[in-house]
């Protein structure tokens, strides 16, 4: 084997070698279950308390369910009624199921992966182990220039979502006092931010963090559906389609957003005792997504369709009581720890980048402190909730969810040999046939509607947001928060 980098950035991704990889081809790969470790199985991942050490299938369904919904279910019922609910019931679903399926794609990736390189002696485990990152994976598998636009394109979809959830936080919790601005909201919780959540090493240390964490969704989901209820259902007011072609596939990018959070599943995947079982955790962490995503999104549409589509965040639309501030500052909490979720893995990237990855955490943890303060930053320059929601599914999301897993998997994938050693095998009925047609549509559909409408809608909407707010926006639609707040209250 000729590959001799390791995956820090300063050699992150070298390709793996034609003719070794051909010479693999026509040899053995090892089974799925082979790259799964076999006593952390055995562990299950249980005994090492509710903070961290935790790498069993069910730690993967809390962090999969947690970082899959969370500020962006404050947002959906927006998302439909600027889709309408003919259209945006159904992409809501389609877009869900789709994600499950670009998860085995991605999980097989992370199988050949690690296959290859523990039959070349390269893998690397123990304490001393790296992280794997979504860059990695595809970099070593396709080429290092794709894997360095892949690295390009994660940075910036996993940022996106920590600015996002610093900006849903301040809008919480203006909407609790509407006497402190989201400004300065906005720089207290990006300080608190940057002094707490930059300091969880790995995802096997956040496995208390997201049970608390789901307590928040679990809680909002149900309030959000006993107000629809208490406010009323009417549905001949609803509008049924799309007021404009702009404002379906801004709905679509937040749809994307909600079920596109796939640029953290390789450092999920890799942090499991059992890595090729993750496509099958997967899927349940969906019946708690469509919990916490679907009926509130649909209800609150038939209660207020008017308001619903004025307001980006769903508390502008709900009346003002005790059970709004509870819900607020669960999700505030919740908030948090998908900040943490979320940017953990860029400064993974960032750590690697300036050489700490692997040095002791007195030095690793602080030296994250950069990327922290950029995201604070951004999240100061463009605090425009649903536009921020918008670009993250258009131009991450589209990206890591459904263009590169698909693109990657055809190439990986795109000889017999190939597929015949492939360490994870298909599972839809047709096998390879079925698998490489649905992922040659899913590949053309998202790189035209996703990245190419989705970024033309999203940028359109953020550049009437800044001529309309500025940047540095002392309080983003604060006058309507207001008002509503009286009304309600």
């Amino acid at each position: 084997m000729s590959y001799k980098g390791d995956l820090s950035l300063a050699n992150p991704m070298d390709p793996v070698d034609r003719e070794d990889s051909a010479s693999k081809a026509a040899g053995h790969v090892p089974s799925a279950e082979l790259v799964d470790d076999k006593i952390g199985i055995e562990q299950k991942g249980m005994t090492k308390g509710w903070g961290g050490g935790a790498g069993s299938w069910f730690d993967a369904w809390l962090t999969s369910a947690a970082a899959q919904i969370g500020q962006v279910m404050l947002a959906l019922p927006n998302a439909v009624a600027l889709t309408g609910l003919r259209a945006g019931v159904p992409l809501l679903f389609m877009y869900s199921l789709f994600s499950i399926f670009t998860i085995h794609l991605l999980n097989a990736l992370y199988c050949e992966y690690k296959a290859r390189k523990i039959k070349a002696g390269t893998w690397e485990g123990g304490h001393n182990k790296k992280a794997t990152q979504y860059f990695n994976v595809i970099g070593y598998l396709v080429n290092r220039w794709v894997g360095y636009f892949v690295m390009l394109i994660t940075i910036i979809s996993l940022c996106s979502t920590g600015i996002a959830q610093v900006v849903a936080i301040s809008t919480g919790l203006y909407y609790l006092d509407i006497h402190i601005t989201k400004r300065i909201w906005t720089i207290i919780f990006g300080a608190v931010l940057t002094c707490t959540m930059t300091f969880i090493p790995s995802f096997r240390h956040f496995r208390i963090y997201n049970i608390i964490s789901l307590t928040g969704t679990a809680y909002t989901a149900l309030y959000l559906i006993v107000t629809a209820c208490k406010i009323g259902l009417k549905s001949s007011s609803a509008p049924v389609g799309p007021t404009s072609m702009e404002n379906l596939f801004l709905g679509a990018n937040v749809f994307m957003n909600a079920f596109g959070g796939h640029t953290l599943s390789f450092e999920v995947i890799d942090a499991m005792y059992a890595p090729s079982r993750y496509d099958h955790v997967y899927p349940f962490s969906y019946l708690y997504t469509y919990f916490v995503s679907v009926p509130h999104s649909i209800l609150i549409q038939l209660a207020s369709p008017k308001n619903n589509k004025t307001y980006g965040n769903v508390y502008g639309v709900v009346p003002v009581n005790a059970a709004r501030d509870v819900s607020i500052i669960l999700m505030v909490i919740h908030q948090f720890v998908a900040y943490a979720l979320y940017v953990t893995p860029v400064f993974f990237m960032w750590e690697k980048l300036i050489r700490t990855h692997t040095k002791s955490y007195w030095i690793r943890l602080p030296s994250r402190i950069p990327v922290s303060l950029f995201i604070w930053f951004i999240a100061l320059l463009i605090p425009f909730y649903n536009t921020i929601n918008a670009i993250m599914g258009s131009f991450g999301n589209s990206f890591t969810a459904f263009v590169f897993p698909t693109g990657a998997y055809l190439w990986v994938y795109r000889t017999a040999a190939a597929r015949a050693n492939a360490p994870k095998q298909p599972f839809l009925p047709g096998g390879w046939t079925t698998q490489m047609c649905l992922c040659c549509f899913l590949f053309v559909w998202f790189a035209i509607f996703g990245v190419g409408f989705g970024m033309w809608a999203s940028i359109a909407n953020l550049v009437q947001n800044v001529s309309t707010y500025s940047v540095f926006a002392e309080c983003y639609q604060c006058a309507g928060i207001v008002k509503t707040n009286r009304l309600n209250g």
